[in-house]
């Protein structure tokens, strides 16, 4: 059975479908959607869909009311009326300045200056090249024909311009890489994106929870059973829901090929408004509420991303749970999208379901994309914010079971690129920004097996768990560290190493530090994989510099790099901790007090690991590498000056 812990990290309708898939008898649970799906296809013809409904608004207020959905009520009532633009307007004022002079704008004054954001929009248009333009005028064209948005001749007194432009997506996960175009609307010049706020918490079924899911359908349904997983892609998503215009009305603005100003009032939800993303997301989580409670298929929802793993006896699944949302509540998937199968494509990643365990990969074809765009960019030393905000998504993986903390560590310098608000020239990358993307590159192109990770069904038998505690230290003239094996919490073995820092070295303390911590790890855990350790140093600095992976000191950025990268591809689960320095038992060898190997710890004799030849050499020559690297680039920029 599960824990607690894990039953509380789900709804209870999506715990509810888990159980019962895994529980019933496949006959019963397939005549049960059957007669579910027969009787709201008769009461969606009896009721009729209302023309220009986002889908079958009112089927889904009696639907929710039958199952129980809880929080929907908002939800309907922006699908009658049409969803608003939900914020106020900040304090950026549309002209650049900075200081507690910035005026607070109300909403009236925002539309009073009407000109001047037209103005600056139209200056930004009419400086985009030809193939954007081309592009964005092909969009406008495609959406007028769809009625997705209405071309008004002169725009209202209420409306808030948006700037259309194309971003290019690539999908690193086929193959050549092919680049999608889609068309976004900004509103930043018209404070609308900027100054949007919302109180809805965006809740996602991430990649962990769709693992955690399939391992607990997995771990309740009957021994020998086998297992694939089902897929669906909305089509258009924002597309989808009506927007409403009277109180502000959402007016793209564009060039045609004559060169003149169209204006464009947006009748459905524009891809690039941050209202846009709440509003889709609770429509989306309604929708997978209704498939769990109604046809109890434990449907996992990541904004348009549908999935769910499901028992291979039943291979109903998939045709179930369209009929009920594209027929029956007319909404619409993108078919070339619909997919199923044992080894399934979801968020990035590959999984695999089985009797005993959920294996998580990375595919070759994705991997190899994501390596000929890093390096591309670390070629050009060339990266905007939105390029960074796309590479930082296609990353993503990096933020889930796969690599945990240490794949996100990494992540930290693209995701502040891409929240930068600086217009300085070039986007050059700068050294924290170039160090992490060549970590990734280095992290992709090594060992293959770093990027397959398998969870196992059912727990680990309690008294087979190892783990490590690991205590350095270290002064002017020596490194120390202690490492304790733990079985099932018990101390089983204790070793130390202690090393003699030659006069002379010229390293700071903190440098010493940290070559402690890094020596420690080369020491005890080269060739090991999936280990659980805890690290315990008594030096703030580098503590802070190991946990978030970075260091403002130009001597550590690379090495700590190096570590981060060392875990990656051990599939390290690590924990950094501060221990006071008169705590720290790794005082003792860090001072080459050799009668440490003389004191007992939890009745057992501590054992010295006798370095390699060089081992230590070799970090404090790297760090002193580092030191000269930098001042070289620091007297190369002043002298550039």
């Amino acid at each position: 059975m599960p824990s607690a812990k894990e039953v509380e990290r789900m709804d209870d309708a999506l715990y509810s479908a888990i159980l019962y898939c895994a529980r019933t008898p496949v006959k019963e649970a397939q005549q049960m959607r059957s007669d579910f799906l027969v009787r709201w296809r008769r009461r969606s013809l009896e009721l009729g869909k209302r023309e220009g409904d986002s889908c079958h608004v009112e089927l889904l207020a009696e639907l929710v009311a039958d199952l129980g959905v809880v929080g929907a009520d908002d939800l309907l009532e922006n699908l009658r009326t049409a969803c608003p633009m939900v914020g106020c307007v900040g304090y950026e004022s549309l002209y650049p300045s900075a200081g507690p002079g910035v005026p607070e704008l109300t909403t009236e004054q925002l539309l009073r200056r009407q000109s001047d954001v037209l103005a600056r929009s139209a200056k930004a248009i009419r400086s985009d090249n030809p193939a954007n333009k081309g592009a964005v005028w092909d969009s406008i064209q495609r959406e007028l024909e769809a009625g997705y948005m209405v071309e008004v001749q002169v725009p209202p007194p209420n409306a808030v311009f948006l700037r259309r432009f194309v971003i290019r997506q690539v999908k690193a996960d086929q193959e050549g890489c092919p680049v999608k175009l889609r068309p976004c609307d900004d509103g930043r010049m018209a404070l609308v994106n900027k100054a949007v706020f919302t109180t809805t918490k965006v809740r996602l079924d991430t990649a962990d929870m769709f693992a955690e899911v399939a391992r607990l359908l997995a771990a309740s349904s009957p021994d020998g059973s086998s297992f694939y997983s089902v897929g669906l892609d909305h089509k258009e998503a924002y597309r989808q829901l009506r927007a409403r215009n009277d109180e502000v009305c959402r007016c793209v603005v564009a060039e045609d090929p004559n060169g003149a100003m169209r204006f464009f009032r947006m009748e459905r939800l524009s891809f690039g408004e941050a209202a846009a993303v709440t509003h889709y997301n609770a429509f989306a989580k309604v929708l997978a509420s209704v498939v769990r409670l109604g046809l109890k298929v434990p449907l996992c929802q990541y904004f348009d991303d549908f999935a769910a793993p499901c028992r291979s006896e039943d291979d109903k699944v998939l045709a179930d749970v369209l009929e009920l949302l594209q027929d029956i509540l007319r909404t619409t998937f993108n078919p070339e999208k619909t997919t199923q199968g044992r080894a399934f494509r979801h968020l990035g990643l590959v999984f695999a379901v089985t009797a005993e365990a959920v294996s998580i990969s990375l595919s070759g074809a994705r991997k190899n994309g994501l390596v000929s765009r890093l390096k591309d960019v670390l070629a050009r030393d060339s990266l905007a914010p939105g390029e960074a905000a796309a590479l930082a998504g296609k990353l993503g993986f990096a933020s889930t079971a796969l690599y945990g903390k240490v794949g996100r560590v990494p992540l930290q310098p693209i995701f502040r690129r891409a929240n930068s608000s600086s217009t300085f020239v070039g986007f050059k990358l700068g050294e924290p920004l170039e160090v992490a993307l060549s970590w990734w590159v280095k992290v992709l192109e090594g060992d293959p097996s770093t990027f397959q990770r398998s969870v196992p069904v059912r727990a680990v038998q309690r008294g087979c768990a190892i783990r490590y505690v690991l205590l350095t230290d270290a002064c002017l003239y020596g490194l120390g560290a202690v490492c304790i094996v733990l079985e099932d919490d018990r101390p089983v073995a204790v070793e130390y190493f202690s090393y003699a820092v030659p006069q002379g070295s010229g390293l700071p303390i903190h440098a010493l530090e940290f070559a402690a911590v890094s020596v420690a790890f080369r020491l005890w855990f080269t060739g090991r994989k999936d280990y659980t350790v805890s690290v315990w140093v008594d030096n703030q600095t580098v503590l802070g510099n190991l946990v978030q992976g970075k260091s403002r000191t130009k001597q550590l950025l690379a090495p700590v790099h190096a570590l981060w990268e060392f875990l990656a591809q051990a599939r390290a689960r690590v924990w950094f901790q501060w221990v006071p320095g008169d705590r720290n038992i790794a005082d003792l060898p860090s001072r080459l007090e050799h009668r440490w190997s003389e004191v007992g710890f939890c009745g057992l004799r501590p054992r010295e690991r006798v370095l390699e030849q060089g081992v230590v050499e070799r970090e404090i020559a790297n760090l002193l590498r580092e030191e000269r690297r930098f001042v070289r680039c620091a007297s190369a920029r002043l002298a550039s000056a």
